[in-house]
């Protein structure tokens, strides 16, 4: 394998809702040895991510002008998925993807994107990416629900307005579409809340998992489990998603589904096991647009 391809045609991809562990995850790759991009274009640490997000800006920068979000559009049109795929046939986006590609190039290193965002625009770049490698996290879904209400609101408004039932449908829509896009390539499933219970023991698989694709390298294991920070963990409902009232039967299926993937990543996927509410499309733009509304300046 030459050291082009090792480079761009076999990226690493790291998929998973909002506050499932992605950032985590992301920096054991770093750590292991992953290149992320300049650190002058990766997404700032703050109070709310203090270790990081690994988030390479300007492809946040492409995916707006990608998805037309200047104008109005919405990844959870119905038609999203669609255009996606064929603006990869279009010269002018498809040129710009490419030298955003170029710029993940350098020598020897393996390299690895990392954003939520990128579920929605799978159709897209699967058609560029060449073989990518894709890390898929996977969190107890009522955590990662609570943690994004808690994320995106101010605590004053906890108590008067909830979105976790819309939260769970953005997480069920979210983690289908990963599954109906990555099924054919090398995945490694990654339960978020075994890496804070046992790093070693999720450092070696992902050390293995990442290695299979590009050789045995220095072992960083230690320094991958070093970044593991279980204190960054603010939320745990301690109870089974399946007795979750908030949660509707097939999200509970889906979950368990994806639980029996971190043990066998190739199992057959069928969409129509977990059908979506209906109207859920609507319920997602409107809660887009509150909070669009309720983050903007006053």
């Amino acid at each position: 394998m030459s050291k082009r391809d090792n480079r761009n045609d076999h990226p690493i991809i790291v998929l998973g809702v909002e506050r499932s562990g992605t950032s985590a995850v992301a920096e054991m790759i770093y750590t292991w040895g992953g290149y992320a991009g300049e650190s002058d274009k990766l997404h700032e640490a703050d109070e709310r991510a203090p270790k990081g997000y690994w988030e390479y800006l300007p492809l946040w920068e492409f995916l707006a002008e990608l998805g037309e979000f200047s104008s109005g559009a919405s990844w959870w049109d119905s038609g999203f998925q669609k255009r996606m795929e064929d603006k990869a046939s279009d010269p002018k986006y498809r040129r710009k993807a490419l030298e955003l590609l170029g710029e993940m190039h350098r020598d020897g290193h393996p390299w690895f994107w990392k954003d939520p965002a990128l579920c929605h625009f799978l159709p897209f770049w699967k058609q560029l990416w060449g073989d990518p490698v894709y890390v898929i996290t996977v969190r107890h879904p009522l955590d990662t629900a609570v943690s994004w209400q808690r994320f995106i609101m101010s605590p004053e408004l906890e108590d008067s307005v909830s979105f976790v039932p819309m939260n769970l449908l953005r997480w069920q829509h979210m983690m289908m579409q990963i599954l109906e896009h990555t099924g054919s390539a090398r995945r490694l499933f990654i339960a978020y809340e075994e890496v804070l219970r046992e790093p070693c023991a999720q450092a070696q698989r992902l050390d293995a998992f990442l290695n299979s694709r590009f050789g045995n390298r220095v072992s960083r294991i230690d320094g991958m489990v070093e970044v593991v920070n279980p204190e960054l963990c603010h939320h745990n409902c301690d109870i089974p998603f399946q007795s979750a009232r908030e949660a509707t039967s097939e999200q509970k299926a889906l979950y368990a589904f994806l639980r029996s993937m971190i043990d066998n990543p190739q199992l057959p996927f069928d969409k129509t096991a977990y059908p979506m509410q209906p109207g859920y499309l609507e319920f997602l733009k409107v809660q887009d647009a509150l909070l669009r509304t309720y983050n903007s300046p006053k």
